[in-house]
C-alpha cells in the first residue's frame, strides 16, 4: 500500500482501481477503517481460518498486514457489511472459543519483538464481532515460491535460512508455543535478506474442546506421524521434524515421503544419494531430525542447532518395524487434514455400507484359512478375543516404547492384518510400553550450560528463567521437578538461573575454607556470607561420602581468594544404585544381556503361560525403574509356553479346518440403518472413535483389493 495522487484513478504501484469491490463477497471493502487508524487495502491471502489484507497505519504512517479471524466453517460476512455473521448453535461456541485463542496467540507472540525471525505484532483488537491482528508487512517471497522458481539450493544457501528459523523457534519453544505447521510456504524471504517464520498456531485458532484431535491442517511430507494421530504426542520434536523436512526439500528439490508412508516402509534417500554435496555429519544431523519415531528423533530445537554445527554427528538408526497400519490411502490422510467434521461425515457414510465390508475380522475365506484381523491398539484380552473369533491364537513376544500407541495396547503384530493364515496359527504380538520414561536429574548448583546438556541427555526440555538469587551467577538455583521424579521424555523442566545477589568487593581477599565432607547446601550458604559462590562442577558416586556431601574442591583450603569468586566442587551422589531395566516380554537372552550391561546379575525361574511366548519374560520381581545396589541379582519369570491342556486344545483347533460361512458369498448383508447426518459435526463422538474409524477404513480398503 503506497500513497499516490488523488487525481489518479489507478494506483501506479499495484494497479488497484478505486471503487473496485472486494475479491470475495465476505472480504472487507478496500478503504474501510479499523480502530480509527488502520486503512484496509487489497487481500493478500485467505483460507479456512481467515483473511489477510495489506493495510496502512495512519498514526505511524507505515504499511502493515491486517489479519482477520474469519473461520469459514463458523462465520461469514454478508456483502456490504462490516460485522461478521456468526452461525448459531455449537458453531457459535466454536467461533467464540477460536477467537479467544486467536487473540491470546497474538498477545503471546507480541512478547518476541526482539526476535528477528518472527513477524512483529503491532496491535490486536476486537471489532466487527471478530478479531484482528496488525502485524509487520513483509516485502519478499515465500521459500516455496523461491524453490519453485529457482529449484534446489546448496547447503551454503540453505543454512542461513534454517538457522534463522531455528532462532525463532528457540524463543517460542522456551515460552511453551509450538508452530506445528512449518513448511516452505510459511517461511518468508525478505528483500533485505532476512528470514521470517509465519503463521504460529494458525491451525489451532479454530480448535476447541469439540475438535481437538484432528483439526490441524496436515501438510504431507512436512507433518510427522504424531500429527496424524488422535492422541499424538506433540512437542518441540514435532517442529524439529517439519523444519528438517523443509531443509531436505531445500537441498534436494523433493518433498520427503509422507510420514505415514515412511512408518510403513521407509524409503527416504539421504541427500548425498540424490547428488547433494553435504558432509556426513550434517547429513546425519538432518536425517536424525527426520526419524519417524519420536524416540529416535532429535528432541529439541537446541540439539538440532548443535548437531547442525557439529562435525562428528553419528546417525541414529531407526529400529525397523513391521508396521501394522500399512500404507494409508491418500483420501484417508486428506480426511485427517480436513478435520473432525469430515471424519464424522465419512463415518455416517461408511455405516451405510454392507456389514460384511466393515466386520473387523473377516471370516474364513477358504477351507482351513483365516484372514488375520487388525489387532493394533487393542488390549491383549480384546486382541485374543478377536483372533479367536477368526480361528487364530495370539501370544505376546515383545514390548517396545511408542509415542502413539498407549501403554499395554498391541503395538505390532507379526502377521499383517488382512493376510491369510492357516486356521489355528499363532500371531505373535508386540505390546506398547507407552512413551519412554526418564528420570529428572539433579541440576541445582550446576552451571546453566552443563545443566541443560544433562537435561537434554535425559530426554527433557530445559526452559530457562533468570532472576537474582543467593547462588552463583549463571548456575541453576531451582528446578521445577524434584530430582529422580519419573516422567515421560519430552517433559519441560523449568530451571531458574541465578544472577547472584550483588555486593562484595572483588579486591578483597580471604582464606579458602576446607569444604570436604560438608553438605553442599550448608557450605553454599556459609560461603555466601563471605560473598563467595559455590558451584557444583561434578557429581559422582562415592561409597565413603554421603549423598550431597562435598568430595573435593578445586581451590585448596588456605588459598587466598577474592570475594565474588566461584568455588567449584565435586559433590557425592552417594553409593551407586542401579535402575532395574524393564525385562517384561524380552527373551531370556535379551533380559540377561540388559542386566549384565547395567551391572546386575540375572536369576531366571520358569513358569507356563498361555499368554506369553515360550522363552520370553512374563514378569520380574524387582520393579522396572526401582534402584538396587550394583551387582544385585534380579529375578524374572520366563515362560515355558502354554500349559499342556491348552496345547492340546490348540492342536485340535489346528487340525479342524474352519468352515466357510454358508451365506457369505450368496447373500450380501443388508445395509445398517443410520440416522440422518447432523447439520453440525458430532466432534466429541468422533474424537473418541477415530482409531476405530481408521481401522475400519483400512479393512474396507483391504477387502476392495
Amino acid at each position: 500500500m503506497e500513497l499516490y495522487e488523488e487525481t489518479l484513478e489507478r494506483c501506479p504501484h499495484c494497479g488497484y482501481v478505486h471503487g473496485t469491490p472486494a475479491k470475495e463477497a465476505y472480504h472487507i471493502l478496500p478503504g474501510s477503517l479499523l480502530a480509527g487508524r488502520y486503512i484496509v487495502g487489497q487481500v493478500l491471502g485467505f483460507g479456512g481460518f481467515g483473511v489477510t489484507y495489506i493495510g496502512y497505519d495512519q498514526v505511524l504512517q507505515q504499511k502493515v498486514a491486517i489479519k482477520e479471524y474469519l473461520p469459514s466453517d463458523f462465520a461469514t460476512r454478508m456483502p456490504q457489511q462490516e460485522d461478521v455473521t456468526i452461525y448459531s448453535g455449537e458453531k457459535e461456541e466454536q467461533f467464540l472459543a477460536g477467537r479467544e485463542k486467536f487473540v491470546e496467540e497474538a498477545r503471546r507472540l507480541a512478547k518476541f519483538q526482539s526476535q528477528p525471525g518472527i513477524v512483529q505484532i503491532y496491535d490486536c483488537f476486537e471489532t466487527n464481532r471478530t478479531a484482528y491482528i496488525i502485524m509487520e508487512y513483509l516485502d519478499g517471497i515465500s521459500l516455496k515460491e523461491k524453490l519453485e522458481r529457482d529449484g534446489a539450493m546448496t547447503v551454503e544457501e540453505s543454512m542461513p535460512v534454517i538457522m534463522a528459523v531455528i532462532g525463532a523457534l528457540k524463543s517460542v519453544h522456551a515460552a511453551g508455543i509450538l508452530h506445528r505447521d512449518i513448511s516452505p510456504d510459511n517461511i518468508y524471504l525478505l528483500k533485505n535478506g532476512r528470514t521470517k517464520l509465519l503463521d504460529f498456531g494458525a491451525a489451532r485458532f479454530a480448535t476447541t474442546k469439540h475438535s481437538r484431535s484432528l483439526s490441524v491442517i496436515i501438510k504431507p511430507g512436512f507433518a510427522p506421524v504424531e500429527q496424524y494421530r488422535s492422541r499424538g504426542d506433540q512437542g518441540p520434536w514435532t517442529d524439529v521434524y517439519a523444519l528438517a523436512a523443509t531443509f531436505y526439500n531445500m537441498l534436494t528439490g523433493q518433498v520427503p515421503e509422507d510420514a505415514m508412508e515412511r512408518a510403513a516402509q521407509d524409503t527416504l534417500k539421504e541427500p548425498s544419494k540424490l547428488g547433494v554435496k553435504i558432509s556426513p555429519s550434517l547429513e546425519a544431523a538432518l536425517m536424525n531430525a527426520l526419524n519417524v519415531q519420536i524416540e529416535n528423533r532429535t528432541k529439541t530445537i537446541n540439539r538440532f542447532e548443535q548437531d547442525l554445527a557439529a562435525s562428528n554427528v553419528k546417525r541414529v538408526a531407526e529400529k525397523k518395524r513391521r508396521e501394522d497400519l500399512g500404507k494409508w490411502p491418500v483420501w484417508v490422510k486428506v480426511l485427517i487434514g480436513v478435520g473432525i467434521a469430515a471424519v464424522t461425515g465419512l463415518a455416517v457414510a461408511l455405516v451405510a455400507l454392507p456389514q460384511r465390508v466393515l466386520t473387523p475380522s473377516a471370516p474364513t475365506t477358504e477351507a482351513g484359512k483365516s484372514r488375520v484381523p487388525n489387532l493394533v491398539n487393542l488390549s491383549f484380552d480384546d486382541a485374543r478375543k478377536l483372533a479367536e473369533e477368526a480361528g487364530l491364537a495370539v501370544l505376546i513376544g515383545d514390548k517396545d516404547y511408542d509415542d502413539q500407541v498407549p501403554e499395554n495396547k498391541v503395538l505390532r503384530q507379526e502377521i499383517k492384518h488382512g493376510e491369510l493364515a492357516e486356521a489355528g496359527t499363532t500371531v505373535h504380538l508386540t505390546i506398547s510400553a507407552g512413551i519412554r520414561k526418564t528420570y529428572v536429574p539433579n541440576v541445582i548448583g550446576m552451571e546453566a550450560g552443563a545443566a541443560k546438556a544433562l537435561l537434554d541427555e535425559a530426554g527433557l526440555i530445559p526452559v530457562e528463567e533468570e532472576q537474582e538469587y543467593r547462588a552463583a551467577p549463571g548456575t541453576v538455583a531451582e528446578q521445577s521437578m524434584e530430582p529422580e521424579t519419573e516422567c515421560t521424555t519430552g517433559t519441560e523442566i523449568k530451571i531458574l538461573i541465578s544472577k547472584g545477589i550483588g555486593g562484595g568487593d572483588a579486591s578483597k581477599t580471604l582464606a579458602m575454607a576446607d569444604l570436604t565432607g560438608k553438605d553442599y547446601e550448608e557450605a553454599a550458604q556459609l560461603l555466601l556470607q563471605d560473598y563467595l559462590y559455590l558451584v557444583k562442577g561434578e557429581a559422582r558416586y562415592d561409597d565413603s561420602v554421603p549423598e550431597g556431601g562435598i568430595i573435593s574442591q578445586e581451590i585448596p583450603a588456605g588459598t587466598m581468594v577474592n570475594q565474588n569468586s566461584n568455588i567449584r566442587v565435586a559433590v557425592s551422589l552417594g553409593k551407586e544404585l542401579i535402575r532395574v531395566p524393564d525385562l517384561q516380554y524380552k527373551t531370556e537372552a535379551e533380559a540377561t544381556e540388559l542386566l549384565s550391561a547395567a551391572g546386575l546379575e540375572a536369576s531366571a525361574v520358569r513358569e507356563a503361560s498361555r499368554d506369553v511366548a515360550a522363552g520370553s519374560v512374563i514378569r520380574q520381581e524387582q520393579e522396572a525403574g526401582s534402584q538396587v545396589e550394583k551387582g544385585s541379582a534380579v529375578t524374572f519369570v520366563v515362560s515355558t509356553g502354554a500349559p499342556k491342556e491348552t496345547q492340546r486344545e490348540t492342536t485340535a483347533a489346528r487340525q479342524t479346518p474352519a468352515r466357510p460361512p454358508e451365506t457369505a458369498a450368496q447373500t450380501p448383508a443388508a445395509p445398517v440403518e443410520t440416522t440422518a447426518a447432523p447439520t453440525t459435526a458430532q466432534t466429541t463422538t468422533a474424537d473418541n472413535g477415530n482409531d476405530d474409524l481408521l481401522r475400519l477404513l483400512e479393512e474396507h480398503d483391504q477387502h476392495n483389493r
